[in-house]
């Protein structure tokens, strides 16, 4: 079992894993709501630990455990775990109905653009509308969300690529998951979220889930590929778009980036680290 996609510990594991997994006590675990747009998920209950992933505000946290300001769970959207600070999560949130599809927005404390922000949260986050004034939402948290930037929960685009560019300039941060930074596994998960397709959070996963594969004759054989292809090298991925270019989020030049897709094969290649697959992924209607 994947430790990463597994509630399980020596300890402690969910009460779903009792016959495949031995633990000393499960635990049926309680949901909570993402009340931080970036909530850090580590894998040790350590702020100083590396950032594996983040939480979008508005995602659903399954909680087994809760010690010393931390708690121990999964993200039911993508089922990553490890550890959350409490603070950043809520039990009194009543369920969604619509999405953010802007890249971020701002969080306003009043139904007015002059007036003060309480913070911003990114695309594909998650709200429960309980107000609406003028060109303004009011969202279960009390603040206010312009309407144009949100959407209904089942939204879907089947333009992937003109999502992906809303991200060019977001610098790249490892494990993130907001507009304010991401990974390219991030890029491609919340992409295909705003498509109506769940990916899982890592490269490795989502090479191996995701779409069909496109049958390459060869290593070196590019005939097959379409604009939207997920391209997918050892421990990379990113999106093939037309005009011979690749979208993606990358340590290279520290931000979301469209390269030449040549470019990107060369350094690649003298790095030993070609092309592994590409796949191949239908949006929803």
């Amino acid at each position: 079992m994947d430790p990463r996609i597994t509630p399980a510990r020596v300890d402690l594991a969910a009460d779903w894993l009792q016959d495949k997994f031995k633990a000393e006590r499960y635990e049926a675990g309680a949901p909570r709501t993402v009340i931080r747009d970036g909530a850090p998920l580590h894998f040790s209950p350590e702020h100083s630990a590396n950032l594996e992933s983040q939480l979008i505000y508005g995602e659903v946290f399954q909680v087994y455990e809760e010690r010393n300001g931390w708690c121990w769970g999964q993200n039911l959207t993508d089922n990553y775990v490890g550890y959350v600070p409490a603070a950043d999560l809520t039990a009194d949130v009543p369920a969604p109905d619509h999405q953010v599809a802007a890249l971020h927005c701002h969080l306003y404390t009043e139904p007015d653009l002059k007036r003060p922000t309480a913070g911003i949260i990114s695309m594909s986050a998650q709200v429960k509308i309980v107000d609406v004034e003028g060109k303004f939402c009011r969202i279960a948290s009390g603040y206010w969300l312009h309407s144009r930037h949100l959407v209904s929960l089942d939204y879907s685009t089947l333009d992937l690529i003109g999502t992906a560019v809303k991200f060019i300039g977001v610098p790249y941060l490892w494990g993130g998951r907001t507009a304010q930074g991401l990974d390219c596994s991030s890029l491609v998960q919340i992409t295909l979220a705003m498509a109506g397709i769940s990916a899982p959070r890592d490269t490795d996963l989502q090479e191996a889930s995701l779409g069909t594969p496109v049958v390459m004759d060869d290593p070196q054989d590019f005939s097959r590929i379409e604009e939207g292809d997920l391209v997918f090298f050892p421990g990379h991925v990113g999106l093939f778009v037309n005009d011979w270019r690749f979208l993606h989020a990358n340590a290279f030049d520290m931000q979301v980036s469209l390269h030449g897709f040549s470019e990107v094969l060369d350094r690649a290649n003298s790095e030993n680290a070609g092309v592994t697959s590409i796949r191949r992924v239908t949006p929803s209607h």
